[in-house]
């Protein structure tokens, strides 16, 4: 199914993000993935049985991920093509920790006021794949993940950043367009003046993965976890 209004501000930002990585770091460009089918995209909802964001099949027809390369094209190894978002995601889901313990909301409020896990935005702070998509990563060591069904505030769809083993997550936009624009605008600003953007970029690396990271939220509640009673896990 296709979704011209969606198609056509994708394909701009994402010719906005061509044009500015032929500035600051063009030998990244043709690590950006050729389009993938309908087809193809298809077959990752039905593998996973989540429909993705309307905006995010517009991306994958416009480029389907980016290739492992050094330099790289976004702050992160990669984006996953159609098809590695699917083993992706059943890792996260064989992997998820779905102790009910450690996603009551209580619990997420305390670890929060006690600055042992830092969270921005309306996201809920825990490594369970349901209803989330992993589009890229770090490594393992960071990803990014669209959250379809995200708690009070938030946006189904949105795209946070998770660091688990520096316990962060981080909600970078409220959609795959939005991301996509933010990052086109902070490649323009970098390539005019570095200091005007937030970008972190290496020559021989690319972009730095902590784009997108709020060291300023350690110890503040997100707004739907504001009125939340902490609960101690511990005295359990």
């Amino acid at each position: 199914m296709t979704h011209p209004d969606a198609d056509q501000i994708v394909t701009e930002a994402w010719a906005r993000i061509e044009a500015a990585l032929a500035r600051v770091l063009p030998e990244t460009v043709p690590t950006l993935r050729p389009p993938a089918t309908e087809a193809e995209i298809d077959a990752v909802e039905a593998a996973l049985g989540l429909p993705l964001p309307p905006d995010f099949r517009a991306s994958l027809r416009v480029h389907d991920g980016t290739e492992w390369a050094k330099p790289s094209a976004v702050p992160l190894d990669l984006l996953y093509p159609a098809a590695e978002i699917v083993e992706a995601t059943r890792m996260w889901r064989d992997g998820s920790d779905d102790d009910p313990l450690w996603t009551d909301p209580g619990v997420l409020a305390y670890q929060i006021d006690d600055k042992s896990i830092r969270v921005s935005g309306p996201v809920r702070p825990t490594l369970t794949a349901e209803s989330r998509v992993p589009v890229g990563t770090m490594n393992g060591d960071v990803w990014w993940l669209l959250d379809l069904d995200p708690p009070q505030g938030g946006t189904p769809g949105q795209v946070f950043r998770v660091d688990p083993e520096c316990t962060t997550w981080d909600v970078l936009a409220p959609s795959w367009t939005e991301l996509l624009l933010r990052y086109a605008d902070d490649l323009e600003r970098y390539a005019a003046d570095p200091a005007t953007s937030t970008l972190d970029i290496d020559e021989y690396a690319g972009p730095a993965c902590e784009w997108g990271e709020r060291t300023d939220a350690v110890g503040i509640r997100p707004e739907w976890l504001r009125d939340v009673a902490a609960r101690d896990p511990y005295d359990d």
